[in-house]
């Protein structure tokens, strides 16, 4: 029986037999030996950032990596894209949140893609800080959205006045900015409205809007010989709207003045006194015009006060002006 050789100083014979083994797969040229690294060649290396800003409300594996990829198909693509693999939420505007080795590991887990497939190199720092791209919401875009939504929704009926009710600018993460109107007043008065802040189709907050929807003002209407030489907007020259009913209206000096409150039907009393304002659900006893003063009852106590008219369906009792 043939041997490898006889032990030789330190080198065993088993030794000796190893190292003739290993000259004989190098001699057999380097085609083999390809093959030999090409078993152990990771799918891709993962280079993980010391930092990076993402985009949107979530974070993906190629927000925070460098993605070099060994194996290919025979097309030339990667066996498996990790770019798009999950690693979470992003962090909120003006935070920022911290990715390990060891959360890219978990996350590939999920993703059915066992670590041991892939090279992760961490970066100097042991973590990527992840930032937000943010954009922000100002109180001319709310307003904009809202008389935009109302007029496709009401059309040309009323005087829209709209202002954001605070929480504003807001500050949102970078992507698809939607505003979206919870709801449509259903009349002349005062409401506050929600609107919801969507990015990327999520839900990010909700902020509030006031609107106010009154009568359309005359254009400059005159009367002369008891006749209107001018008309509504949105009104024909009878003084009646497009549906057909009696314009709210009263002439006063030659004037053509607008009923913001008819009798009989509910009011909002703002009640004001410095800083402070409270809102009640009344009733008036009178009809009136902007400005005006006239009788209206509470609905709670069913006591009688004098209010003035500032808007339509809306009086206010200012008790630090003595009104």
């Amino acid at each position: 029986m043939a041997r490898c050789g006889i032990s030789r100083g330190r080198v065993s014979p088993t030794q000796r037999c190893a190292l003739l083994l290993i000259g004989m797969l190098l001699a057999a040229g380097s085609g083999f030996s390809h093959l030999l690294f090409a078993a152990g060649l990771p799918a891709a290396t993962i280079t993980l950032l010391s930092s990076a800003e993402v985009q949107g409300a979530d974070i993906a594996l190629g927000d925070i990596a460098q993605i070099e990829y060994h194996l290919e198909d025979p097309d030339g693509k990667p066996k498996q894209d990790l770019a798009g693999v999950y690693l979470g939420r992003a962090p909120l505007p003006g935070a920022s949140r911290k990715i390990t080795a060891a959360t890219v590991e978990m996350r590939l887990r999920q993703a059915g893609i066992h670590p041991s497939t892939v090279a992760i190199i961490p970066p100097t720092e042991g973590a990527v800080v992840v930032t937000t791209a943010t954009q922000t919401v100002d109180p001319d875009m709310l307003t904009g959205a809202v008389r935009e939504h109302l007029l496709e929704k009401l059309g040309g009926s009323f005087q829209i006045g709209v202002q954001a009710a605070g929480g504003l600018p807001l500050v949102v993460p970078a992507g698809q900015l939607e505003l979206r109107v919870e709801s449509v007043p259903p009349g002349y008065g005062t409401y506050q409205l929600g609107v919801r802040v969507y990015v990327d189709g999520h839900w990010y907050r909700t902020v509030q809007a006031r609107v106010q929807l009154q009568p359309l003002q005359p254009a400059g209407v005159s009367l002369a010989g008891g006749e209107a030489e001018g008309g509504f907007i949105g009104q024909d020259q009878t003084g009646q709207s497009a549906a057909g009913e009696p314009a709210a209206h009263h002439v006063e000096n030659g004037t053509v003045r607008e009923m913001l409150v008819k009798a009989g039907e509910p009011v909002v009393i703002e009640v004001v006194s410095g800083g402070i304002r409270v809102e009640a659900l009344g009733r008036a006893r009178q009809s009136g015009s902007l400005g005006d003063m006239i009788r209206v009852e509470n609905v709670d106590s069913r006591k009688i006060i004098y209010a003035r008219v500032v808007a339509a369906g809306v009086v206010r009792l200012d008790l630090s002006s003595g009104d």
